[in-house]
């Protein structure tokens, strides 16, 4: 997933957060709130302050595969305007790309009275930085939107090394990206009881890359890097002209929900979110495999049981999440699907008054190639603190 096109999308990861587990639009996070949709913000009685932190690792059975890496999963700030309307802002990743695949094959050349054994080998990675500006209003005290503009950018590099017995010869890439999307989302209550949530994703800019074809030398310290060791020297050199491609990521995305509210403070939902079409031309890039995801569906079943508010327990000051998920990713130039099935499980602590929590959530998933690979395992384990108090008070005079 990490080599497909741009890497792997955080949409696809399998929890998009901690406070949300793997909803989208399902208020997960407090009862009527979902950090992850806008136009639920207004709902908030403080101004908000968030910060996740995920591990991420897959491998797969009978392989000498293995994927791990951990990272800030994401941080926003919501300021909540007269229970009425709200801002925020937030940055996360919206892809990875972590990727390092050396050729089985061996190669043996004979040359100046020897045999040469040669090996090929890709390493890639960076990935693209999303940073999101949101707001949200409630027209009725029954219906609200919200609207979410998402500035892209970010790096990646690739490296293509020809190992030799004492060096390597490698050629090396980098790629910039930038695109602008945008979201609305809606929410509208039909009774105390039910509630629908929607939302459209569409590219305003879609992301463009610029490309810099770096100068071949050779890794005599095999470091992976151009170095003044290595020939020819990195300040007698200059990097190829840069090339830029227009509209390479350009997705088009819905998605919607459905959440019942069961006794007081327990609830269980339903989400289906999905990619109409990718209509950018991805398949142009260097990516380390060949291949993009063309469109994806995903729904989620979820179970949710709420604090109490007025209770002096201390288990009732816990947040209970369970849910199961099923995802299907459509290549496009490969005509069978990649299938994932996953289940997670989340704990929350609320503490004061003004509803600070901290969260802990926990993915297990497996995940079925179009390859001959066995199937993949994956874990993710996901912790975050979220920081509530009243801001832009005016202070009382003496």
């Amino acid at each position: 997933m990490n080599g497909l096109g741009l890497g792997y999308l955080n949409d696809n990861n399998g929890s998009l957060n901690t406070t949300n587990g793997s909803s989208k639009l399902i208020p997960n996070f407090q009862k009527g709130i979902s950090l992850s949709n806008p136009s639920t913000w207004y709902n908030l009685k403080y101004t908000q302050l968030s910060l996740g932190y995920s591990s991420y690792s897959a491998s797969i059975d009978g392989q000498s595969l293995f994927n791990g890496y951990s990272n800030i999963s994401n941080a926003i700030w919501i300021i909540p305007i007269k229970s009425k309307a709200a801002l925020g802002l937030c940055i996360e990743p919206y892809t990875e790309q972590r990727l390092s695949i050396q050729d089985n094959d061996t190669s043996y050349v004979d040359a100046f009275d020897r045999t040469i054994k040669t090996v090929k080998s890709i390493e890639q990675y960076g990935g693209l930085l999303k940073l999101r500006l949101g707001t949200s209003y409630a027209v009725k005290n029954n219906l609200g939107f919200g609207l979410a503009i998402d500035l892209l950018f970010g790096s990646s590099r690739k490296s293509e090394s020809m190992f030799f017995d004492a060096s390597s010869v490698v050629q090396s890439y980098q790629n910039r990206y930038s695109g602008l999307l945008g979201e609305l989302f809606f929410n509208y209550k039909i009774s105390d009881y039910i509630f629908i949530f929607s939302s459209l994703s569409k590219a305003i800019n879609p992301v463009d890359v610029l490309i810099t074809d770096r100068f071949i030398f050779d890794d005599v310290n095999l470091n992976g890097y151009h170095d003044p060791f290595d020939f020819p020297s990195i300040d007698s050199v200059d990097a190829n002209p840069e090339i830029r491609l227009k509209d390479i990521h350009s997705p088009l995305s819905y998605s919607f929900g459905l959440q019942t509210i069961i006794k007081e403070n327990k609830s269980i939902g339903i989400e289906y979110f999905g990619y109409l079409d990718e209509a950018g031309k991805v398949g142009i890039i260097e990516a380390g495999l060949n291949d993009y995801i063309l469109n994806s569906n995903h729904i989620d079943l979820s179970f949710t049981r709420f604090p109490k508010d007025l209770s002096t327990q201390i288990f009732d000051k816990f947040i209970f999440r369970t849910g199961a998920i099923f995802k299907d990713y459509s290549l496009s130039n490969n005509a069978n699907n990649i299938r994932e099935f996953g289940c997670r499980i989340g704990l929350g602590f609320k503490f004061k008054n003004v509803g600070n929590q901290i969260d802990l959530n926990l993915y297990l998933g497996n995940r079925n190639h179009f390859n001959n690979y066995d199937n993949e395992f994956i874990k993710q384990l996901q912790v975050s603190i979220s920081l509530a108090d009243r801001w832009f008070v005016k202070r009382r005079q003496k």
